[in-house]
């Protein structure tokens, strides 16, 4: 009598790895719509009662830039790390950019730390959790 020459149970994987040199769609599409979202709410937080002039436009422009690229240099190595590495890199990142968009109002610098610290504690207890409990 012949044997199955695969296990029961056990299917083999039918996706194939991305071709070397493209990413995933969603490894691109996330940080730039995060980017294009972080750098229009920095303009209408700078625009708000005010004349909007070109520094602001520059300033906006350049802090959703700098968030896509850290968002996407981070997606592309957070694999690597362990999940407390993971899940503090997510907290210093939401923390910062939080932290400066309460900076935009024209609050205090101890305001949006406080501010920025507390987006943080926060993001990266609740990423350890989701990490945690979805172990793989």
């Amino acid at each position: 009598m012949a044997t199955p020459t695969t296990l029961h149970g056990h299917r083999p994987s039918h996706r194939r790895p991305p071709a070397r040199g493209h990413l995933p769609a969603p490894a691109v599409a996330v940080p730039v719509l995060l980017g294009v979202v972080y750098g229009l709410y920095t303009a209408f937080l700078l625009s708000s009662g005010q004349v909007f002039s070109t520094a602001k436009t520059v300033l906006s422009v350049v802090s959703g830039l700098v968030l896509a690229a850290l968002a996407f240099g981070f997606g592309r190595i957070q694999h690597t790390l362990p999940k407390e590495a993971r899940a503090a890199g997510y907290g210093v990142l939401i923390g910062g950019a939080m932290g400066f968009l309460y900076s935009m109002t024209g609050s205090s610098v101890l305001s949006s730390s406080f501010i920025g610290a507390g987006f943080g504690i926060g993001a990266l207890v609740t990423t350890f959790y989701l990490f945690y409990t979805h172990e793989e």
